[in-house]
């Protein structure tokens, strides 16, 4: 198929055409029209009902309130008339002196315990002028209460005040007539008492739940309180028991009902908020949303099954085709159809398989030979390295063999002028001693890396002998002198069994090991450890660790450190180890190494024991 035939066959079957698009977006699409006007409807039938259930519950709830409220004013009436009618409170009326009011300010106070919420109680006589006051349990409160100039006549019967509000304070009054005699009224005793929100609060929780809001306010509607402070009352209804809406100050709106307390001549309104009410609703609004996308979404997916059997045949076999002619041979079309489209797909799939098969077997063949010659270069990589280090090697022999004993010479006369230096000049300044010293130990380090390159170019067959490792051990110590602060750990049993090796050779495999650990914790800003431990092999063999703590190698390095002319460090030409391991191999042992960077390293040597001590 040419590129211009394939983009026809992709505008042909180009998926906002293709009825595997339609007809899901169609059958998802009345699906969703129908649960939304459904869903509508019965939401606005169902708020409806919920407002007209809390209008009625409000009713019922204002209603029982306000019977709790006149029982409770005709409670504080008898209160009120039971004060006045006090003996001691009638004398006070009638003699005025200072033990009468003495004797009702006692009494008043011992009611005063009794009364809840009580702001003052207020006696006069029947002029309006003051004759005793008695504080309730805040004085504080009430303090502007008993500057009140003279009050009027006395009533003739026991009333309750409205609603008044004082800055801060709400409250109300209790006035009832003290009489000495019928028909003679002495006085009048007036009982302050503040309303409480704490109280309100719990009746309106105990009936009809916390959510609900309890206002009262006096008839004319001009005071309402929420029973903690002013607020703006609901609007009267248009019909006496009707529900209202009420908006707080806050913003919650509120649905509830109003009713009077004939007792108290005050109105009461309680209401739940609208949210309340509605979230039966919104809970059914959300529910019907949920089925709604379930729904449509199996609609969706079954005409979506429904439009795949009609269209895939076809379409598989042309995106098929499309495959194959872009290098795709392993699509195939898969149909269970019995008719002339399911003998040109079972065809269709022969021949792909043929194709897939034959591009199989070529890219196997290409990538067996790729693996071959990358093998291949490999080997000659490695070839190459060995040769050239061979080459390398033979010539450092030479060098080694021709030049060693022309060079220790010239240093060995250098090591004795030092010497004979440093025992005449005794008296010399400290900067002469340490430029000798510095010499000295430049002498040593060229003697070593001579030393070095005389053992690699030549091993000796080593004059084994019985030796305690822990006495080789100690003598190279000797030999290594100062350890520059380096903190020496040291764990050499006296009773591991002797090996039989040449003392020579493993001695210098030690100082060497000894002398690499002390370089590798040179400079690194911290007191290094040296570690010295040997132990018990196995198979015959006793096991020497030289374990440090300085800055540790990679991988990389571990792989190579024991490879000729391969040094981490900046001094030495990278023979010591490899000839360490040389003497090691050379006397019968093995040497191997872990390290961690940034933690350390330890070289391990196992040397064979002495016969007749191996167990």
């Amino acid at each position: 198929m040419t590129p211009n035939q394939t983009g026809s066959a992709l505008r042909r079957f180009s998926p906002r055409q293709s009825l595997s698009r339609k007809l899901p977006l169609l059958i998802s699409a009345l699906l969703v029209a129908a649960i939304v006007i459904f869903s509508g409807v019965a939401y606005r039938q169902l708020t409806q009902a919920l407002f007209a259930a809390a209008g009625e519950r409000m009713q019922s709830a204002s209603r029982l309130v306000a019977n709790l409220f006149e029982e409770s004013g005709k409670q504080i009436r008898i209160e009120a008339a039971k004060v006045a009618a006090d003996s001691a409170v009638r004398k006070a009326t009638i003699a005025n002196d200072t033990r009468s009011r003495t004797a009702a300010q006692t009494a008043l106070a011992g009611y005063s315990k009794a009364i809840p919420q009580l702001l003052g109680i207020d006696l006069r006589d029947k002029a309006g002028r003051p004759l005793v006051w008695v504080d309730g349990k805040t004085p504080a409160t009430a303090a502007f209460l008993k500057t009140r100039p003279t009050l009027s006549a006395p009533p003739k019967l026991t009333t309750i005040s409205p609603i008044i509000a004082s800055d801060t304070v709400l409250f109300y009054f209790v006035q009832s007539p003290v009489i000495a005699s019928p028909g003679d009224t002495t006085g009048f005793i007036t009982i302050y008492r503040q309303i409480s929100a704490a109280q309100g609060a719990k009746v309106v929780a105990a009936l009809i739940g916390s959510d609900a809001a309890l206002l009262i306010g006096n008839a004319d509607g001009k005071v309402w309180t929420d029973m903690s402070e002013i607020v703006t009352g609901p609007t009267a209804p248009d019909k006496v028991g009707a529900a209202t809406i009420y908006t707080s100050a806050n913003g919650v709106r509120r649905i509830g009902n109003e009713v009077a307390i004939k007792s108290l001549d005050w109105f009461l309104w309680i209401g739940i908020p609208t949210s309340v009410v509605l979230a039966p609703a919104n809970r059914f609004l959300r529910d019907m949303a949920m089925a709604a996308l379930l729904l449509v979404i199996v609609g969706g997916l079954a005409a979506l099954l429904i439009s795949r059997q009609i269209t895939g045949p076809l379409k598989e076999m042309t995106l098929a085709a499309e495959g194959m002619s872009s290098g795709d041979y392993s699509r195939r079309v898969t149909t269970g159809r019995q008719d002339e489209l399911g003998v040109l797909a079972q065809s269709f799939n022969s021949m792909a398989q043929q194709v897939d098969e034959s591009t199989h077997k070529l890219e196997n063949r290409v990538r067996a030979r790729t693996k071959d010659l990358e093998t291949a270069l490999n080997d000659l990589r490695e070839a190459q390295e060995s040769l050239v280090r061979r080459e390398t090697l033979a010539m450092l022999g030479q060098l080694a063999g021709g030049v060693g004993h022309e060079l220790r010479n010239p240093l060995g006369v250098m090591t004795n002028a030092i010497y004979y230096l440093l025992m005449v000049l005794k008296e010399a300044s400290p900067d002469v001693k340490e430029y000798l010293g510095i010499i000295r130990t430049q002498i040593a380090l060229s003697e070593k890396i001579i030393g070095d390159l005389l053992d690699f170019a030549r091993i000796k067959q080593p004059q084994v002998e019985t030796v305690a490792i822990e006495k080789i051990v100690r003598e190279q110590l000797e030999r290594v002198g100062d350890l520059n602060g380096v903190k020496l750990v040291e764990d050499l049993p006296a009773d591991l069994p002797p090996i039989r090796v040449d003392r020579v050779q493993i001695g210098q495999v030690v100082i060497n090991l000894v002398t690499n650990a002390l370089q590798s914790m040179e400079g690194n800003g911290k007191v290094g450890t040296l570690g010295l431990r040997a132990k018990r092999g196995a198979n015959g063999y006793v096991r020497l660790e030289v374990r440090d703590t300085g800055i540790g190698m990679t991988q990389a390095q571990l792989d190579k450190m024991f490879e000729p002319l391969f040094t981490t460090k900046a001094r030495g030409i990278g023979l010591g180890l490899a000839v360490s391991r040389s003497l090691v191999q050379a006397n019968g042992g093995e040497i191997s190494a872990v390290s961690e960077q940034g933690k350390g390293s330890t070289i391990s040597i196992d040397l064979p024991v002495a016969k007749g001590d191996a167990t």
